[in-house]
C-alpha cells in the first residue's frame, strides 16, 4: 500500500491511498492521473467546506472517499463515503458528489476501487 501526502489549497490534504484491482494489467498511469484528477476537484471541495463551515464554522475532520472507476472508460461509476469525522451529512455527500464527476484521460484497464482521504483540518 503506497500512501502520499498532498497539500491542497493549504485548506485540507488529501490522502492518496492503495488502488485495488483485479487480476489483470493495470495502466502504470492511473494512480497518477487519479492523483491529478482528485486535485483539480480541489475547488469542488472547497466549495463543499465553504458551504459547512457557514453553517458550522467548527466543521473540520476527515472525509474518507471510496471510487470505483471503470475499466475501458476512465470515468468513476461509483462515488461514496466509507469513512468520515464530520457530522455533516450535507459535506460528505457534497464531498462524494464531486468525486463522481471524475474521468481520467486513459482508462486503467481493470476495474479499480479506490479510498482517498481528504483532510478538511487544516483551517
Amino acid at each position: 500500500m503506497k500512501m502520499t501526502k498532498i497539500m491542497l489549497l493549504v485548506v485540507f490534504c488529501l490522502s492518496l491511498g492503495a488502488l485495488s484491482t483485479a487480476c489483470a494489467s493495470l495502466n502504470p498511469n492511473t494512480e497518477g492521473q487519479l492523483q491529478a484528477a482528485l486535485e483539480a476537484e480541489t475547488h469542488a471541495f472547497r466549495a463543499c467546506d465553504v458551504a459547512a463551515l457557514e453553517k458550522d464554522r467548527e466543521t473540520k475532520g476527515t472525509v474518507g472517499l471510496k471510487l470505483d472507476l471503470g475499466a475501458d472508460s476512465g470515468d468513476v461509476q461509483a462515488s461514496s463515503v466509507n469513512e468520515t469525522t464530520i457530522q455533516d451529512e450535507t459535506m460528505n455527500q457534497c464531498v462524494a458528489d464531486s468525486a463522481s464527476d471524475i474521468s481520467l484521460e486513459e482508462p486503467p484497464g481493470v476495474p479499480v476501487e479506490g479510498f482517498y482521504d481528504i483532510d478538511f483540518s487544516f483551517q
